[in-house]
């Protein structure tokens, strides 16, 4: 077999690029992933050959600057074919360079538009839906490690404590949790403690009989019978009352519970996964929940990150979001202006997920063209003295005002800066595209926090 066929046959589309970036050779796996014929490609470059940074025109990566003539740089971007279509790439390009002959370079495209980042951690369990995993949406390293966190906690029965702050999604953890593993087919069954008093949330739980107390004018089994062979949620678990936290102690041991008014033992078979924004270890200091409950609650504990902690999701949390009005009001908002988009980037988001998905669904409402701007957002977001009065007042040496069509960052601090640039594979433009700003802005950061080699950052 000649070297040409065992180029065509490879898995990966091949491109060799002369010094001008001029295609001159590509392989069978190219023309299938650009919707181009070999014949159609030779001698194109910038006209055919598109990298998107999402899917959508407004955020084209220029082609020459993904070339860099001393480092391999590598990227997932999106490339876009001739019927339009977008797919999620992975892209290495190294340098080629032979004594006697002009610089070349060898471009390697691998079509991963099947695989988003969830699946490649999943991929064994078929978990993945069109909204996220299990509507959990994001791909910043905070993320990953929590799809990861909940993959293990799915393979075992233990007790999960779900820690963080209110809107970051602890609920959607523990449907994942739950759906990942053999209880999927049973009941998931939530309880908000902090929304009913005692009396209300020991019948809610546990159940009653009849004549119990005034108003049980019939038996009523608990939400602990009714997630038999499943999963029962317990949110907010803090806000629980020390008679609560006794019966629940007791639930935990022994596997067995009694309704209100009656003295019969009822066998319980369910998984208890529990969630809190207050700090626990507080509470047991001050006296207001037991530690020796704590300790089995928190057999194996979970953190959500807040949103101020993983910036770059926003744009695909945006994304998600306007899919799922869109959908839901069957209007057809493309997306935000330029304004808006530097608006919601520059915001701390103190409400997390939450806040963000309210702030779009009111957009939605008053909204009347295709894109949302600034004043269509609410008026907290948009009002810089309330911003800085929940955010704090930046540092000085941390501020950088940047500008640029996206506008995502106005500040950056330099270990935020470090970690960007890990995520990027140090490539400088996908860097300054994640920021908001241009390369020259970048270096400027760069040398500001005195990172003399980005390549080896610490």
């Amino acid at each position: 077999m000649t070297l040409e066929k065992i180029i065509d046959a490879a898995p990966s589309g091949i491109i060799l690029l002369s010094e001008e970036q001029k295609i001159l050779y590509s392989n069978n796996e190219i023309t299938r992933i650009l919707g181009y014929g070999k014949d159609q490609i030779k001698n194109r470059t910038s006209d055919i050959l598109k990298f998107y940074q999402k899917e959508n025109d407004l955020y084209e990566i220029d082609f020459k600057s993904c070339i860099d003539d001393e480092k391999r740089i590598q990227n997932t971007v999106y490339v876009k074919n001739g019927e339009g279509k977008y797919s999620l790439v992975f892209v290495s390009i190294a340098p080629l360079f032979e004594e006697g002959q002009p610089a070349r370079s060898i471009l390697m495209i691998h079509d991963i538009s099947t695989m988003s980042d969830c699946e490649v951690i999943f991929k064994r369990s078929g978990e993945e839906n069109a909204n996220g995993f299990y509507n959990l949406v994001g791909r910043h390293k905070k993320m990953t490690e929590l799809y990861e966190m909940i993959k293990l906690a799915s393979e075992s029965n233990a007790n999960i404590l779900i820690t963080g702050e209110s809107g970051t999604g602890k609920e959607l953890v523990a449907r994942a949790i739950h759906g990942l593993s053999e209880r999927n087919n049973k009941p998931f069954i939530t309880v908000n403690c902090s929304s009913l008093s005692e009396t209300l949330l020991e019948s809610e739980l546990f159940g009653h009989v009849k004549g119990s107390f005034t108003g049980a004018y019939k038996d009523k089994i608990g939400r602990f019978e009714m997630a038999e062979g499943g999963t029962i949620f317990l949110d907010e678990i803090g806000d629980i009352s020390p008679l609560i936290q006794l019966k629940l102690l007791r639930v935990i041991q022994e596997k067995t519970i009694s309704r209100v008014g009656d003295n019969r033992e009822i066998k319980v078979d369910m998984r208890i996964l529990t969630a809190t924004n207050k700090n626990l270890r507080e509470l047991i200091a001050s006296g207001g929940f037991r530690e020796d409950l704590y300790y089995r609650l928190k057999v194996f504990t979970i953190h959500t990150p807040p949103l101020r902690d993983r910036g770059n999701d926003i744009p695909l949390l945006c994304d998600h979001f306007i899919r799922k009005f869109n959908e839901e009001t069957g209007k057809k908002i493309n997306g935000f202006t330029d304004d808006a988009m530097r608006l919601i980037m520059d915001y701390c988001w103190p409400g997390n997920i939450r806040e963000l998905e309210n702030s779009i669904e009111h957009a939605f409402v008053v909204c009347k063209t295709g894109y949302i701007d600034i004043f269509d957002l609410p008026q907290e977001i948009r009002v810089v003295k309330i911003k800085e009065g929940i955010c704090g007042p930046a540092d000085e040496e941390q501020e950088d005002r940047v500008q640029g069509k996206k506008g995502v960052r106005n500040r950056v601090t330099r270990d935020e800066l470090v970690e960007i640039l890990k995520e990027n594979n140090y490539n400088k433009t996908l860097t300054a595209e994640s920021l908001g700003i241009s390369r020259v802005a970048l270096w400027k950061k760069i040398k500001k926090f005195g990172i003399d080699d980005v390549n080896n950052v610490k």
